[in-house]
């Protein structure tokens, strides 16, 4: 059993470590972002032509990626006057750095959002039109008929087709409580009928 002599001294973390919030707050919940301090406004203000300088020069336009670039600069900001091993680079460089990882951010999410997208739409081209699907939605059209008044039919069959409540209504020229009740009355007498 080693003295604790013999045991090298307890070192602290990396500067880095030592100056960061944690990333995490209670419960493993990201922790919330604080308020920015009085004199980190002040030092925000007075380099706020960064961020449009940054945006000329990626040639970006600033009505798309403004607010993108922002929390990137604001995050810049915070960083820089309470992290001091920063301060041996200008802020301009630490500011571009983070308005840089804030669009990247951005368009990898977007990127993602679109992939996404396109699986999804892949998987409803490439699945194959269900024939049982389709008699069943016909038959039930059919019995529908059967039994509903003709404003009740043309309801029924574009709620089938996906229009939503309030589509159907202005389509049709009437109330969406008025909608409601007739497909309601419509369900209870298929009901009577069939169940």
């Amino acid at each position: 059993m080693a003295s604790e002599s013999s045991c090298p001294p307890k070192t602290a973390g990396s500067v880095q470590e030592q100056t960061r919030p944690p990333l995490f707050g209670e419960r493993g919940r990201p922790a919330t972002p604080k308020a920015l301090t009085e004199e980190q406004r002040q030092f925000a203000a007075e380099n706020h032509n960064l961020i449009y300088k940054y945006l000329w020069e990626r040639r970006l336009e600033i009505d798309d990626y403004y607010y993108i670039a922002v929390f990137g600069y604001l995050c810049a900001v915070k960083r820089y006057l309470t992290e001091p091993w920063l301060r041996r680079y200008q802020f301009s460089t630490v500011a571009w750095h983070a308005m840089r990882q804030s669009i990247s951010s951005f368009h990898r999410a977007e990127e993602r959002r679109r992939e996404t997208e396109r699986k999804y739409l892949k998987t409803l081209q490439a699945r194959p039109p269900d024939p049982f699907e389709a008699l069943e939605a016909k038959l039930l059209l059919h019995d529908l008929a059967a039994v509903s008044s003709k404003e009740q039919y043309a309801l029924a069959s574009m709620r089938l087709q996906g229009y939503s409540i309030a589509e159907t209504a202005c389509i049709q020229g009437m109330s969406e409580k008025r909608v409601r009740g007739l497909l309601r009355e419509l369900y209870r007498v298929y009901l009577r009928l069939y169940a």
